[in-house]
């Protein structure tokens, strides 16, 4: 994957080494980019944005 990709919540989910479904949750929680694409039931981040918060530092999947 690269910068430019767009990342489902299952590409979010292999990044963190998380489940599909902790995943999910942690892309509703407040502070976490906004998908650039919404479609139903399938929403995109660009890759760039989720690295950008990871980097931030809020990123415990448990909360």
């Amino acid at each position: 994957m690269t910068a430019g990709d767009l990342w489902t919540t299952a590409d979010i989910a292999r990044r963190l080494s998380i489940s599909v479904e902790r995943a999910r949750r942690l892309c509703a929680r407040d502070g976490f980019p906004r998908p650039i694409q919404s479609e139903p039931h399938f929403d995109r981040w660009r890759a760039h944005d989720i690295e950008a918060w990871l980097l931030e530092g809020d990123t415990d999947p448990s909360r």
